[in-house]
């Protein structure tokens, strides 16, 4: 609450239109020295014109929603980050005594109480203490007891708190253990586990960031949680929840709206084992370690094809995929050969490969070879981003490269060469299914044989 001699000046907020105009201020004005970021306004209004500079404030696109950033994207980001530091820089913890109704509330187990409290009192540039923060997780969100629409308002709350204040490795609520017994509680509705996984990984990405602005990437509560060198164990881990969230994401025996959930909860240990290699010194040798790990989980699961898809679509490292895609297609290829990751492995692959049938198919053979195309695509474009030197180095390394295209003795191809594997293709993929391909399939065959035969012209 401002008091009446702290105000010092009256913001006046006008619209073009002739309907009634909501203004919610989620913030506050004070004369005192402190700034604050303006995503604590939030101005719902549809014809509300801004004059700054030279630059016109408008509604983004037809929310109502105002687009505070100017028309330079980049000066918007940094506008942005610059206004997260500020939170961050006067944030202030809310006192025992404002809290004391809050505790009264969770010694009687009043958790409608509690949690109306904690929304009145959770304004912009406050966060409530770690204890406060592990009852939302432990008591509200993750009890099988508690009415859905208690969860829903505890991970708001905790996301809101997230937003004021970013945790780190010292005042982070969860750790390894509670995340180990979330993922093997049966009881816990997959939206609850989606939402803990979601705050999970904004606390973890977070953090990341706000270390690496201030290149400190190995304080970071990732370099703790999912090391390489000293917590594999934990990424096995996450290799293990993610391959059971991909199965039943495609199981059509759960509801729409669990494989939403399941769905949401592959995006976000992606991004768990992404923000992992980032943070790594050794980003190359990280990758071939995880590609490793994730090659294994797969054999060992006899995989489907939409499980083996959605694995490789979902990654969010480059180099990681590739490096996936290089164990799988070596694995479906009965010709071995030494030649490391590059365009010559890559003709061999068209060359020589062949995928094991899916259960599915049916009649449809052409299906394998159709995703035998696919793989080699992605396994293409991946390797094209993954030979970029921005991409080679560590995350220190990243930051003063440009990406040009690093040529290896084995990525010179021949136009004879180019069209042999091709050839081969089609003939191998004939013999098995007796007949054509479909003519998407060709046509795919087609495309990649005219983009590698340009890379012999180069």
């Amino acid at each position: 609450m401002v008091e009446a001699a702290e105000m010092a000046s009256v913001i006046t907020l006008s619209s073009d239109s002739d309907s009634d105009s909501e203004v919610e201020i989620v913030g506050y004005f004070s004369n005192k020295n402190v700034t604050f970021p303006l995503s604590w306004v939030r101005v719902e209004v549809d014809a509300l014109h801004v004059q700054s500079n030279n630059n016109y404030i408008k509604p983004r696109s037809n929310s109502g929603v105002l687009d505070l950033t100017g028309h330079d994207n980049n000066i918007g980001m940094q506008a942005h980050k610059t206004f997260l530091a500020d939170a961050e820089s006067h944030a202030v913890m809310l006192c025992s005594r404002s809290l004391s109704m809050v505790y009264s509330c969770i010694e009687v187990s009043y958790p409608e109480g509690t949690l109306q409290l904690l929304s009145d009192l959770l304004k912009p540039g406050y966060y409530p203490p770690k204890d406060i923060t592990l009852h939302l997780l432990k008591d509200i969100l993750l009890n099988p007891q508690c009415p859905l629409h208690f969860c829903r308002k505890a991970f708001s709350l905790l996301i809101q708190t997230q937003r004021n204040k970013f945790v780190d490795k010292e005042s982070v609520s969860w750790n390894w253990e509670m995340l180990n017994d979330v993922m093997e509680n049966k009881e816990l509705r997959p939206e609850i586990v989606c939402m803990f996984l979601n705050y999970v990984a904004q606390t973890l990405e977070d953090d990341f960031n706000t270390k690496k602005s201030t290149s400190a990437p190995n304080e970071s509560i990732v370099k703790v949680m999912l090391s390489f060198d000293k917590q594999f164990p934990q990424i096995r881990d996450v290799c293990t929840w993610l391959f059971s969230v991909i199965v039943k994401s495609t199981d059509d025996n759960h509801s729409k709206g669990d494989q939403i959930s399941f769905s949401r909860m592959v995006v976000r240990f992606q991004k768990m084992l992404s923000l992992a290699l980032e943070v790594d010194s050794s980003p190359a040798i990280a990758s071939a370690k995880l590609s490793q790990e994730l090659f294994h989980v797969l054999i060992s699961n006899a995989p489907l094809r939409p499980q083996r898809m959605l694995l490789l679509d979902s990654l969010q490292s480059k180099r990681l995929r590739c490096k996936l895609l290089e164990h799988l297609l070596d694995y479906s290829c009965p010709v071995k050969t030494s030649v490391p990751m590059s365009l010559s492995l890559l003709l061999h692959f068209l060359k020589n490969c062949i995928l094991s049938p899916d259960p599915n198919d049916g009649t449809d053979k052409w299906r394998r070879w159709e995703e035998l195309l696919c793989h080699l695509w992605t396994l293409l474009l991946s390797y094209s981003n993954a030979m970029k030197d921005y991409l080679s180095g560590s995350l220190k390394e990243q930051r003063h490269t440009t990406g040009t295209w690093i040529y290896k003795p084995e990525d010179v191809l021949t136009i004879c060469a180019v069209r042999e594997a091709a050839e081969a293709f089609m003939s191998r993929s004939q013999d098995d299914i007796g007949e054509a391909l479909p003519l998407h399939v060709e046509e795919s065959l087609t495309y990649l044989q005219d983009y590698l035969m340009e890379k012999c012209q180069h």
